[in-house]
């Protein structure tokens, strides 16, 4: 790129910035055309770019840069096209980044950081050139496939210019200034020493710098640093100001009530359950929630008690002070309670015990049986007509659904070996009936031959030659039987019944959708079928006119 070409580009940015005809600073915030109240508007943003600098500083440059196009396509506020465009540059995506920094002066061409944004322009321009260069004429400066790495730089692209003295401090922050009632005129200054004392309405303020004069409401995107807003005497209202400490990457709002001369304090209370729900001031809950977690906005200055609750969970209150202004934050490690819920399920009617005492029958077609227990190791017994009794230990989780399904076999049936046992036993009987004739005519023949009367002829030797054998045979036939009655006795060619353990789910929760704790339990007990420091800068008027947003803060 030629000088001529880079310097006359600039001269046309700074003529269409003095030519605007909004004064420099002024960001009027027209409603937002986004579904759901503005603390959930504005939660939604302070994710996203939260999300986005979290993703920056480890690295993840790519996806840091989608989170925050994604945010701009959804709230169309000019910190996201500033920080996309810092992300593109990490990665050496000069043409992105290059697209997002001119967007960025397009978006908002009286941002009081024009000048600093066109010297990283006119940066980025010469070091494209030499990739280009460099690679003999074809930089790719694409973005990567879906399958490819996505957070290394372009090949040969060289080392991105210069971000600042810190990288990580590089993303810019959104911040809402709101009066009550609007219109107001207000004043944003900045700390350029770290050494200038507290900043004093109305004198000299040595190591301060006016950066922008406009009305309430504004939207201000700014570096990181220390500010100041003074909103001057309107009307019969008082002059109202408080400080702004800003972190990188971050969502702040403020708001001042005129009629009482101080800016609201911004409460968030966020909790390792999301979703849980929250009280503010009303413990008798006699009012709708505050709402749900994570949640913030703005509150009186003064003495808070907030509850949360969520099912499967202690209830939990905490009071909290918070100042004029202040930006506070609280974070809730909830605790589950100490008791779960098991919820039981079969292939039949059945009858279950936990701990030897009885907790209910299930019965085919009805709804799972749901029974209370503590957490913990419990013996469950599970039984069925005609079915294989079933036993075994759970695990029930604390604060959770523990879901068991159980599978009852049937059991194999008997009726053929007490066939054979009874077979075999008459046999036998007969054995010993036929023994006993066959040894009652021995005798009695014995006797004859010892008297001398025994004829050679008598009839009496065949019939007790054959009832002998007939005892044989039939001992020898109800011992055979009787084996095989046995053997079919203990013989058990089915499976066991067994259960199938799932994951464990959070409670029921009537008022919405399950609440999502961070950290879900897994179960134990029985066999279980296996069925993710820069140079202070300001930028006045983020959004365009039509797009604008009630915000909260964060610090």
């Amino acid at each position: 790129m030629r000088p001529g070409i880079l310097f006359g580009r600039r001269v046309w940015v700074l003529m269409l910035a003095l030519a605007a005809p909004s004064i420099l600073g002024i960001a009027r915030v027209a409603p937002a055309q986004i579904a759901g109240t503005n603390a959930q508007r504005m939660e939604a943003i302070r994710q996203r770019m939260e999300q986005g600098q979290g993703l920056y500083v480890a690295k993840s440059y790519q996806a840091a840069a989608q989170v925050f196009e994604d945010g701009y396509a959804t709230y169309p506020y000019s910190a996201f096209l500033f920080n996309a465009g810092v992300c593109y540059q990490k990665l050496s995506l000069y043409d992105r980044a290059l697209a997002k920094f001119r967007e960025y002066l397009r978006v908002d061409p009286n941002a009081p950081d024009v000048s600093r944004v066109l010297d990283r322009v006119q940066a980025l321009e010469a070091a494209a050139a030499a990739a280009v260069a460099a690679d003999g004429g074809a930089l790719d400066v694409a973005a990567p496939d879906a399958g490819e790495a996505t957070d290394a730089a372009a090949p040969d692209a060289g080392p991105p210019p210069p971000l600042g003295p810190d990288d990580e401090q590089a993303m810019k922050s959104l911040v809402v200034v709101e009066t009550e009632p609007p219109g107001a005129p207000l004043k944003m200054y900045q700390r350029t020493s770290p050494t200038a004392a507290a900043f004093v309405a109305g004198v000299a303020n040595a190591g301060w710098t006016e950066v922008a004069a406009t009305q309430s409401p504004a939207n201000f995107t700014l570096a990181v640093g220390r500010y100041h807003v003074v909103v001057d005497k309107f009307r019969d209202y008082n002059l109202s100001q408080t400080d702004i400490d800003v972190q990188a990457g971050h969502v702040h709002q403020f708001k001042a009530n005129l009629s009482q001369g101080e800016f609201m304090a911004f409460l968030r209370v966020a909790a390792n359950v999301e979703g849980a729900h929250l009280y503010l001031d009303d413990k008798e809950k006699k009012r709708p929630e505050w709402g749900v977690t994570p949640h913030g906005e703005l509150v009186p200055a003064g003495a808070h008690a907030v509850m949360i609750e969520a099912p499967g969970f202690k209830p939990f209150t905490t009071n909290v002070e918070v100042n004029h202004g202040e930006q506070r934050e609280v974070t809730v490690t909830m605790s589950r309670v100490d008791y779960g819920i098991v919820r039981f399920h079969s292939n039949t009617d059945v009858s279950i015990s936990l701990d030897g005492e009885p907790k209910g029958d299930f019965r085919m077609g009805s709804a799972p049986l749901e029974f209370k227990a503590q957490a913990g190791a419990h013996q469950l017994a599970v039984t069925s007509i005609g079915r294989k009794d079933l036993e075994g230990t759970i695990e029930v989780p604390p604060g959770q659904v523990l879901p068991v399904h159980a599978t009852m076999i049937q059991k194999y049936p008997r009726g053929g070996a007490w066939m054979e046992a009874v077979c075999g036993v008459v046999l036998i009987g007969g054995g010993v009936v036929a023994g006993t004739l066959s040894n009652h005519i021995h005798d009695e023949m014995q006797a004859d031959r010892e008297a001398g009367t025994l004829e050679a002829t008598d009839s009496r030797k065949t019939a007790g030659t054959w009832l002998a054998v007939g005892a044989d045979v039939a001992f020898a036939g109800g011992a055979v039987l009787l084996g095989l009655a046995t053997y079919n006795f203990v013989k058990d060619p089915l499976p066991p019944s067994s259960t199938q353990i799932d994951k464990p789910s959070e409670f029921d929760d009537p008022g919405k959708a399950r609440p999502t704790a961070r950290a879900p339990l897994r179960p134990r007990g029985l066999p279980e079928r296996r069925a993710e420091k820069s140079p202070l800068r300001l930028h006045v008027g983020g959004a365009p006119a039509g797009t604008g947003i009630g915000l909260g803060a964060r610090f």
